[in-house]
């Protein structure tokens, strides 16, 4: 039975449900009554559903629980916690759940789209997407309903890769030397020859080389399996010219902040306005226009998926000409 309070010039209802008190402020005592009898009417009918969880959390509570428990065990967890730490920054961080609409989505949406591109908005949303859905599927949170399910992705421009030309591979090659990262033309190779990631190029052991076969197994990347591939003749040279470290690895630094600023420093030197990343581009758009089939291409570049491949290669028009000629 529902029990009524007047507290300064509010009336408070109090509707008791398996010893949980569900309850709510009006101004009128004829509205906290109607309100009273509509939930003891909808908790007999059992479809009541009690959303004073929903009322008390903050989508930053969920998304610090969504971090801890979900983001810090996957791979590429540094930018989704930069992320989720920048969105907890953010205003819409203080709303509580319940409240959370599918218009207050979309202001935050096209208020960060002022200074964001649209990849990276569509980040932003689905962080908040994924910490709603892990608020009412694993913490039993009840949420009516998910607003981001009413919003849609903004259009993402068609990604365009860069392919490292080989004047500017000559370039990079040529002020490696003088680099104090000695393992730089080595990366340089294994990206553009072998397609290996940056991340895979520096946890690389000498152990993982087999040196009879010219191949090595790469561990722990990023899609979670390890895979074995080839190694071009001039990086095998390159491997045996490299000094031996302690650890054992090819690469003196594990760090990748360290790699990215010898990267950035050979860049500048080379003129040559590409990222790292541009030499798996490469590699794939060399090896397709080389012969190589689509499964040698993904076997060799660890790709999953032949969407994400066709993203990598990137085929000149003349290239494509030059077939045509050859039927």
């Amino acid at each position: 039975m529902a029990t009524f309070s007047k507290r300064y010039n509010n009336w408070h209802a109090r509707v008791r449900k398996n010893n949980k008190v569900i309850t709510k402020t009006f101004s009128l005592k004829k509205n906290a009554i109607r309100w009273a009898k509509e939930i003891e009417l909808k908790i007999e009918k059992g479809i009541f559903e009690d959303i004073s969880q929903a009322n008390s959390i903050s989508l930053k509570e969920i998304l610090q629980e969504y971090l801890t428990q979900v983001t810090m065990e996957k791979k590429g967890w540094s930018a989704e916690k930069y992320k989720i730490n920048k969105l907890c920054r953010h205003d819409i961080a203080k709303t509580k759940l319940a409240r959370l609409t599918p218009l207050s989505i979309l202001k935050f949406r096209d208020e960060i789209n002022q200074y964001l591109n649209p990849s990276t908005v569509n980040k932003y949303t689905t962080l908040i997407n994924v910490s709603i859905k892990y608020a009412r599927q694993i913490l039993g949170i009840y949420v009516p309903n998910n607003p981001c399910e009413f919003i849609k992705r903004l259009k993402e421009p068609e990604f365009q890769g860069e392919v490292i030309t080989h004047e500017e591979e000559e370039r990079l090659l040529k002020n490696a030397i003088k680099s104090k990262a000695s393992w730089i033309t080595l990366a340089i190779m294994l990206g553009i020859d072998c397609g290996v990631r940056r991340g895979e190029i520096l946890k690389l052991n000498r152990g993982d080389i087999n040196f009879l076969n010219s191949t090595c197994t790469l561990r722990d990347t990023k899609n979670g399996t390890s895979r074995s591939i080839g190694l071009s003749p001039r990086v095998m040279k390159e491997i045996n010219n490299l000094p031996l470290n302690i650890n054992g690895r090819l690469i003196s630094s594990s760090n990748g902040d360290n790699f990215k600023f010898y990267w950035m420093q050979l860049k500048k030197w080379s003129k040559v306005n590409k990222t790292f990343h541009s030499t798996r581009h490469t590699f794939a758009s060399r090896a397709a226009m080389k012969g190589w089939s689509i499964v040698e291409i993904a076997q060799q570049g660890g790709w999953k998926e032949l969407r994400v491949l066709k993203r990598y290669t990137h085929l000149k028009p003349e290239y494509l000409a030059d077939k045509l000629k050859q039927r």
